[in-house]
């Protein structure tokens, strides 16, 4: 009941947004140039998350292992990137931690 209460509301919305979207969007012309839009979207909902020096650091070790990565085969660079951001960013919090204790 929790479920089809939460979904209720979204599924339909989400159906006729998609269709709106694949009817609509082939008629977007190439000139307006909306590559970036994505990339702009992504960068909006990530950087409010960026707190902590910790977030800050492994969101770059990320980036760069991403980057370092991309030519790795199935798309590996990206799985390889998170977790090395992770660690950096888990190493990164234990260093700012005792680092605050030691001062």
């Amino acid at each position: 009941a929790y479920f089809s209460g939460v979904l209720s509301p979204i599924v339909p919305v989400w159906y006729v947004s998609a269709l709106i979207g694949g009817l609509v969007g082939t008629q977007i012309p190439d000139a307006w140039a909306l590559d970036f839009a994505m990339p702009i979207a992504f960068l909006a909902m990530t950087a409010p998350m960026l707190r902590t020096p910790a977030h800050v650091v492994a969101a770059l070790v990320a980036i760069a292992t991403g980057l370092l990565a991309a030519p790795v085969p199935y798309s590996l660079g990206l799985v390889i990137a998170g977790t090395i951001g992770m660690i950096a960013g888990a190493q990164a919090e234990l260093f700012f931690e005792r680092r605050k204790h030691s001062t």
